[in-house]
């Protein structure tokens, strides 16, 4: 964000608590392996089409600060991305003031927010941008005895210290099954335990599950190993008088005749938390206008352009966003750099009176249009990545004579704002389908009909048509590649 507010000559300042940029990967992910693919080589030879498959590059004008000139590794080192951040920041000359840690956000009878940090410096600024990331565990506090786990964050990394020794995880996303990973060749045995069935990611095509390279626990729980992903309700964890820790836990047998619970205990030498982060402070604002959170503290609720519900002029950028989007990408780099790059835009619309970027044509010309929608389909990287998030829109006018394309919008966005009476309004998206058939994702091994569109499963184009309360869509055939290339041949239309 501060790169599209200095490339758009505002007045800006980040205050960043820690002394470098992108601090929180100096010690996160704790065993270093990142999640965010650096696949380099693609074969098509648009610079759009290739950022579809560079998940940690921030956007910008200058192709050399790209994170692929970083590193060959398709996971990389997570020191190469925080090496990557502190350039990039140094790069464009952003302005950040390092070590300035706000304690403190009120605001003014002028609307003004009034931010204080613990160095004594103050701010004034009409518009309050919430970068904050992981912010702070998320702690199951209903478990009786939960501060006898260990966080995720504060987790001993010396193996010898597992060698032998019984393990417990709470969670069952990525950091639970990244830590089992890295313990399962010393530790006697691992165990999972997770308050809900593990999704999978290539179930869900959500980047945030489990994910193919941390999951070789599930290998060894089915191959007898000893190591298991078990389902608890954990209801206590007790430290016994010579410093073991007993779980109470309890399965639930509804089928069972009678049926009943089971309630049972089991020792371990260790129990980690892997239980996720939250992503915001609202403790940091006057109690009349801290934002409100949702999801037990988890996220900010949020508009659709990502303002604060509850506290106007108040909006959150990153991994925050994902409060607005669970099915998509917005929780990593790869996705969160498109919502801000279209927030910027809104902000300019909203504060600076500067319209959302937009391309008109009078009179309407099919051939161009289809030029232009075949293409989005077929490179769009934003489009890609936030599947069923974002849209391009298209404005038709009701004498079908002109339009008017927005591109990259979120969808409810485009809803509430251009969707009327008085116009043709398309909104274009790329989703998946597997969802409508009821089976894993994994099972399908080819195409889908190519006669019957609306059995797509795999990443393919919707178009939806408004004119007010109406609606249709529209379905592509699904395509491997993610190419809708005219003529088909060129990119391939289907697998």
């Amino acid at each position: 964000m501060a790169y599209f507010l200095q490339k758009n000559a505002r007045e800006y300042v980040v205050l960043e608590k820690e002394g470098t940029a992108g601090a929180f990967f100096a010690t996160q992910p704790v065993h270093r392996k990142l999640l965010s693919i650096n696949k380099k080589y693609n074969y098509f030879t648009e610079e759009e089409f290739n950022w579809r498959h560079d998940w940690n590059s921030l956007l910008s004008d200058d192709p050399e600060m790209r994170f692929t000139r970083y590193t060959d590794e398709l996971f990389p080192h997570a020191d190469d991305i925080y090496r990557y951040f502190q350039d990039f920041s140094a790069h464009f000359g952003l302005n950040v003031r390092y070590n300035s840690a706000v304690t403190h956000i009120s605001r003014n009878q002028d609307g003004e927010f009034l931010v204080a940090t613990g160095q004594g410096d103050h701010y004034r600024c009409k518009v309050l941008l919430m970068g904050l990331g992981a912010t702070q565990p998320m702690v199951p506090e209903e478990i009786e005895g939960i501060e006898h786990a260990t966080g995720y964050e504060d987790q001993e990394l010396d193996l010898e210290l597992y060698k032998n020794k019984r393990v417990g995880i709470l969670g069952g996303g990525n950091s639970a099954f990244e830590t089992a990973d890295y313990l399962s060749g010393v530790a006697c045995y691992v165990h999972i335990l997770a308050n809900s069935p593990v999704k999978m990611a290539w179930d869900t095509h959500y980047a945030g599950h489990v994910r193919a390279i941390n999951n070789n626990i599930f290998d060894m729980y089915q191959l007898k190993s000893m190591h298991a992903v078990l389902n608890p309700r954990l209801k206590k964890i007790e430290k016994l008088p010579d410093g073991v820790l007993q779980i109470s836990h309890e399965y639930d047998y509804p089928e069972a005749s009678p049926p009943g619970t089971l309630k049972l205990t089991r020792e371990y030498d260790y129990i980690i938390r892997c239980t996720g982060w939250k992503y915001g402070v609202p403790s940091m604002f006057d109690a009349e206008i801290a934002p409100v959170m949702c999801e037990k503290g988890k996220y900010p609720a949020m508009t659709s352009s990502w303002e604060s519900e509850s506290t106007p002029d108040v909006y959150f950028i990153g991994a925050a966003m994902a409060g607005n989007d669970r099915q998509a990408a917005t929780s990593f780099i790869h996705g969160f750099r498109y919502n801000i790059r279209t927030l910027s835009k809104v902000l300019e619309q909203k504060y600076e009176k500067s319209p959302y970027p937009s391309t008109q044509a009078s009179p309407f010309k099919l051939d161009p249009f289809l030029d232009w929608m075949y293409t989005r389909f077929s490179t769009s990287a934003a489009l890609f990545q936030l599947f069923g998030h974002l849209c391009d829109t298209v404005v038709i006018s009701d004498d079908l004579q002109s339009v008017t394309r927005y591109e990259e919008l979120p969808v409810q966005y485009a809803r509430e704002n251009l969707v009327n009476d008085d116009s043709h309004v398309l909104l274009f998206t790329l989703e998946f389908g597997f969802k409508k058939f009821g089976e894993s994702s994994i099972t399908f091994f080819g195409p889908s009909d190519p006669t019957d569109p609306s059995c797509a499963a795999f990443l393919h184009p919707v178009i939806r048509y408004y004119r007010g309360d109406e609606m249709q869509e529209f379905h592509f055939a699904d395509s491997l590649l993610a190419r809708w290339d005219r003529p088909h041949s060129s990119g391939g239309a289907v697998m």
